[in-house]
Protein backbone atom coordinates (compact mmCIF):
# COMPACT_ATOMS: atom_id res chain seq x y z
CA UNK A 1 0.00 0.00 0.00
CA UNK A 2 2.94 2.37 0.36
CA UNK A 3 6.20 3.24 -1.34
CA UNK A 4 9.32 5.04 -0.19
CA UNK A 5 9.03 8.82 0.10
CA UNK A 6 12.23 10.61 -0.95
CA UNK A 7 10.63 14.06 -0.45
CA UNK A 8 11.50 15.16 -3.98
CA UNK A 9 15.28 14.67 -3.60
CA UNK A 10 16.38 13.17 -6.92
CA UNK A 11 19.95 12.32 -5.86
CA UNK A 12 18.74 10.59 -2.71
CA UNK A 13 16.21 8.56 -4.70
CA UNK A 14 18.95 7.61 -7.18
CA UNK A 15 21.74 6.77 -4.74
CA UNK A 16 20.23 5.79 -1.37
CA UNK A 17 19.22 2.25 -0.38
CA UNK A 18 15.55 1.87 0.59
CA UNK A 19 14.26 -1.18 2.49
CA UNK A 20 10.60 -1.84 1.72
CA UNK A 21 10.81 -5.54 0.85
CA UNK A 22 13.00 -8.65 1.02
CA UNK A 23 14.85 -7.73 -2.19
CA UNK A 24 15.75 -4.36 -0.69
CA UNK A 25 17.06 -5.97 2.49
CA UNK A 26 19.17 -8.46 0.53
CA UNK A 27 20.56 -5.65 -1.61
CA UNK A 28 21.59 -3.70 1.50
CA UNK A 29 23.28 -6.79 2.97
CA UNK A 30 25.20 -7.49 -0.24
CA UNK A 31 26.11 -3.82 -0.63
CA UNK A 32 27.55 -3.66 2.90
CA UNK A 33 29.58 -6.83 2.36
CA UNK A 34 30.99 -5.45 -0.89
CA UNK A 35 32.06 -2.24 0.92
CA UNK A 36 33.86 -4.31 3.56
CA UNK A 37 35.63 -6.32 0.85
CA UNK A 38 36.69 -3.12 -0.89
CA UNK A 39 37.94 -1.63 2.38
CA UNK A 40 40.32 -4.56 2.93
CA UNK A 41 42.09 -3.70 -0.34
CA UNK A 42 42.36 0.07 0.13
CA UNK A 43 45.33 1.68 1.88
CA UNK A 44 44.10 5.27 1.68
CA UNK A 45 42.72 5.91 5.18
CA UNK A 46 40.11 8.48 4.08
CA UNK A 47 38.74 6.23 1.33
CA UNK A 48 38.67 3.28 3.71
CA UNK A 49 36.82 5.38 6.27
CA UNK A 50 34.23 6.28 3.64
CA UNK A 51 33.58 2.59 2.95
CA UNK A 52 33.28 1.81 6.66
CA UNK A 53 30.76 4.59 7.32
CA UNK A 54 27.02 3.90 7.21
CA UNK A 55 24.36 6.62 7.40
CA UNK A 56 20.76 5.69 8.22
CA UNK A 57 18.10 8.33 7.60
CA UNK A 58 14.97 7.94 9.72
CA UNK A 59 14.63 7.44 13.46
CA UNK A 60 11.44 5.38 13.41
CA UNK A 61 11.29 1.63 14.18
CA UNK A 62 13.06 0.67 10.93
CA UNK A 63 15.94 3.11 11.38
CA UNK A 64 16.38 2.22 15.06
CA UNK A 65 16.35 -1.52 14.37
CA UNK A 66 18.74 -1.35 11.43
CA UNK A 67 21.24 0.91 13.21
CA UNK A 68 21.16 -1.24 16.34
CA UNK A 69 21.71 -4.47 14.45
CA UNK A 70 24.53 -3.01 12.35
CA UNK A 71 26.23 -1.60 15.46
CA UNK A 72 26.03 -4.99 17.16
CA UNK A 73 27.29 -6.71 14.02
CA UNK A 74 30.20 -4.29 13.88
CA UNK A 75 31.18 -4.98 17.48
CA UNK A 76 30.81 -8.76 17.51
CA UNK A 77 31.00 -10.14 13.98
CA UNK A 78 32.85 -7.92 11.51
CA UNK A 79 36.26 -8.14 13.16
CA UNK A 80 36.08 -11.96 13.11
CA UNK A 81 35.51 -12.11 9.35
CA UNK A 82 37.71 -9.09 8.67
CA UNK A 83 40.65 -9.12 11.10
CA UNK A 84 42.02 -6.10 9.22
CA UNK A 85 39.41 -4.04 11.09
CA UNK A 86 40.03 -5.38 14.60
CA UNK A 87 40.96 -1.87 15.76
CA UNK A 88 38.23 -0.10 13.79
CA UNK A 89 34.48 -0.57 13.92
CA UNK A 90 31.89 0.66 11.45
CA UNK A 91 30.98 4.31 11.91
CA UNK A 92 27.19 4.33 12.05
CA UNK A 93 25.11 7.52 11.94
CA UNK A 94 21.37 7.65 12.66
CA UNK A 95 19.73 10.89 11.51
CA UNK A 96 16.20 12.15 12.07
CA UNK A 97 14.54 15.53 11.57
CA UNK A 98 12.53 15.13 14.78
CA UNK A 99 13.96 15.81 18.23
CA UNK A 100 13.47 12.20 19.38
CA UNK A 101 13.66 8.61 18.17
CA UNK A 102 10.58 6.38 17.83
CA UNK A 103 8.22 9.35 17.63
CA UNK A 104 5.08 7.19 17.76
CA UNK A 105 6.10 5.36 20.95
CA UNK A 106 6.18 6.32 24.65
CA UNK A 107 8.82 8.62 26.14
CA UNK A 108 10.19 5.70 28.14
CA UNK A 109 10.74 3.68 24.96
CA UNK A 110 12.24 6.71 23.22
CA UNK A 111 14.76 7.28 26.03
CA UNK A 112 15.65 3.59 26.22
CA UNK A 113 16.28 3.43 22.46
CA UNK A 114 18.47 6.54 22.60
CA UNK A 115 20.50 5.21 25.54
CA UNK A 116 20.95 1.72 24.05
CA UNK A 117 22.02 2.92 20.61
CA UNK A 118 24.42 5.47 22.13
CA UNK A 119 25.97 2.70 24.24
CA UNK A 120 26.40 0.61 21.08
CA UNK A 121 28.36 3.47 19.54
CA UNK A 122 25.78 4.82 17.09
CA UNK A 123 26.24 8.52 16.29
CA UNK A 124 22.73 9.94 16.69
CA UNK A 125 21.85 13.30 15.12
CA UNK A 126 18.36 14.60 15.95
CA UNK A 127 16.64 17.73 14.65
CA UNK A 128 18.64 17.38 11.42
CA UNK A 129 17.56 16.05 8.04
CA UNK A 130 19.27 14.79 4.90
CA UNK A 131 19.15 17.33 2.06
CA UNK A 132 21.25 15.64 -0.63
CA UNK A 133 23.41 12.60 -1.36
CA UNK A 134 25.75 12.67 -4.33
CA UNK A 135 29.33 11.60 -5.08
CA UNK A 136 29.51 9.69 -1.82
CA UNK A 137 28.65 12.70 0.33
CA UNK A 138 25.55 13.11 2.53
CA UNK A 139 24.59 16.77 2.94
CA UNK A 140 22.68 17.63 6.13
CA UNK A 141 20.31 20.49 6.88
CA UNK A 142 22.79 22.10 9.29
CA UNK A 143 25.35 22.44 6.48
CA UNK A 144 27.60 19.57 7.60
CA UNK A 145 28.48 16.61 5.39
CA UNK A 146 29.30 12.94 5.93
CA UNK A 147 31.50 11.01 3.51
CA UNK A 148 29.97 7.56 3.00
CA UNK A 149 29.38 4.88 0.40
CA UNK A 150 26.16 3.81 2.13
CA UNK A 151 22.99 5.79 2.84
CA UNK A 152 20.11 3.60 4.03
CA UNK A 153 16.80 5.40 3.58
CA UNK A 154 14.19 4.65 6.26
CA UNK A 155 12.80 8.16 6.47
CA UNK A 156 9.23 7.97 5.26
CA UNK A 157 6.54 6.44 3.09
CA UNK A 158 3.63 7.65 1.00
CA UNK A 159 0.62 5.91 -0.50
CA UNK A 160 0.99 4.24 -3.86
CA UNK A 161 -0.73 5.96 -6.75
CA UNK A 162 -4.33 4.90 -7.33
CA UNK A 163 -5.01 5.94 -10.96
CA UNK A 164 -8.64 6.69 -11.75
CA UNK A 165 -9.72 8.03 -8.37
CA UNK A 166 -10.79 11.69 -8.27
CA UNK A 167 -8.44 14.24 -6.72
CA UNK A 168 -10.78 14.85 -3.77
CA UNK A 169 -10.45 11.18 -2.81
CA UNK A 170 -6.69 11.54 -2.15
CA UNK A 171 -5.56 12.90 1.22
CA UNK A 172 -2.38 13.52 3.18
CA UNK A 173 0.63 11.44 2.18
CA UNK A 174 -1.18 10.40 -1.02
CA UNK A 175 -3.40 8.08 1.02
CA UNK A 176 -6.97 7.35 -0.13
CA UNK A 177 -9.66 9.07 1.95
CA UNK A 178 -12.26 6.65 3.36
CA UNK A 179 -15.26 6.91 5.66
CA UNK A 180 -15.85 4.91 8.84
CA UNK A 181 -16.69 1.81 6.80
CA UNK A 182 -13.55 2.05 4.63
CA UNK A 183 -15.57 3.19 1.63
CA UNK A 184 -13.59 5.56 -0.62
CA UNK A 185 -14.97 9.09 -0.34
CA UNK A 186 -16.27 10.52 -3.60
CA UNK A 187 -16.94 7.25 -5.43
CA UNK A 188 -19.38 4.35 -5.17
CA UNK A 189 -18.61 0.69 -4.65
CA UNK A 190 -14.88 1.07 -3.95
CA UNK A 191 -13.21 0.34 -0.60
CA UNK A 192 -9.62 0.86 0.58
CA UNK A 193 -7.89 -0.36 3.70
CA UNK A 194 -4.52 -0.78 5.37
CA UNK A 195 -1.52 1.45 4.65
CA UNK A 196 -3.17 2.96 1.58
CA UNK A 197 -6.25 4.40 3.30
CA UNK A 198 -6.64 7.55 5.41
CA UNK A 199 -9.54 7.27 7.84
CA UNK A 200 -10.46 10.03 10.30
CA UNK A 201 -13.84 8.73 11.48
CA UNK A 202 -12.30 6.69 14.34
CA UNK A 203 -12.56 9.07 17.32
CA UNK A 204 -9.42 7.63 18.91
CA UNK A 205 -7.40 8.34 15.74
CA UNK A 206 -8.67 11.64 14.29
CA UNK A 207 -5.43 12.07 12.30
CA UNK A 208 -5.55 8.63 10.73
CA UNK A 209 -4.38 5.22 11.87
CA UNK A 210 -0.74 4.12 12.13
CA UNK A 211 0.45 2.24 9.06
CA UNK A 212 0.75 -1.12 10.78
CA UNK A 213 -0.23 -4.66 9.80
CA UNK A 214 -2.72 -4.92 12.66
CA UNK A 215 -4.74 -2.01 11.27
CA UNK A 216 -5.00 -3.68 7.87
CA UNK A 217 -5.92 -7.05 9.39
CA UNK A 218 -8.67 -5.60 11.58
CA UNK A 219 -10.03 -3.43 8.76
CA UNK A 220 -10.04 -6.40 6.39
CA UNK A 221 -11.95 -8.65 8.79
CA UNK A 222 -14.54 -5.97 9.50
CA UNK A 223 -14.97 -5.06 5.82
CA UNK A 224 -15.60 -8.71 4.92
CA UNK A 225 -18.23 -8.89 7.66
CA UNK A 226 -19.81 -5.61 6.56
CA UNK A 227 -20.08 -6.70 2.91
CA UNK A 228 -21.90 -9.85 4.03
CA UNK A 229 -24.22 -7.71 6.14
CA UNK A 230 -25.16 -5.50 3.19
CA UNK A 231 -26.18 -8.57 1.21
CA UNK A 232 -28.85 -9.45 3.78
CA UNK A 233 -29.94 -5.89 4.47
CA UNK A 234 -28.23 -5.44 7.84
CA UNK A 235 -26.49 -2.15 8.81
CA UNK A 236 -22.69 -2.02 8.60
CA UNK A 237 -20.49 -1.48 11.67
CA UNK A 238 -17.97 1.39 11.66
CA UNK A 239 -14.30 0.63 12.22
CA UNK A 240 -12.59 1.17 15.58
CA UNK A 241 -8.94 0.16 15.86
CA UNK A 242 -7.96 -2.01 18.84
CA UNK A 243 -4.33 -1.23 19.61
CA UNK A 244 -2.36 -4.39 20.48
CA UNK A 245 0.87 -2.52 21.17
CA UNK A 246 4.10 -1.63 19.36
CA UNK A 247 7.63 -3.04 19.53
CA UNK A 248 11.06 -2.06 18.26
CA UNK A 249 13.94 -4.56 18.46
CA UNK A 250 17.08 -2.52 19.08
CA UNK A 251 19.67 -5.25 19.55
CA UNK A 252 19.94 -8.99 20.10
CA UNK A 253 18.97 -8.80 23.77
CA UNK A 254 17.21 -5.43 23.86
CA UNK A 255 13.77 -4.33 22.69
CA UNK A 256 11.20 -1.73 23.69
CA UNK A 257 7.51 -2.53 23.80
CA UNK A 258 4.50 -0.30 24.38
CA UNK A 259 1.48 -2.29 25.53
CA UNK A 260 -2.04 -0.90 25.79
CA UNK A 261 -3.54 -0.48 29.26
CA UNK A 262 -5.16 -3.62 30.58
CA UNK A 263 -3.14 -5.85 28.26
CA UNK A 264 -2.46 -8.41 30.97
Amino acid sequence: GTETNFFGMANVEKNALPMKNIDGALHIRNHLLIQLEKATRIHDSSERQKLLTVVIAGGGPTGVEVSGMLAEMSKKIVYKDYPEFKDHQLDIYLIDAADKLLGSMSQKSQKEALATLSKLGVNIKLGISVKDYDNGKVVLSDGTTIETATLIWASGVMGRKAPGLPTESIGRGRRVMVDGYNKVIGVEGIYALGDLCYQTADTNYPNGHPQLAQVAIQQGLLLASNILKTQVGKPMKSFSYKDKGSMAIIAKFKAVVDLPKGFF
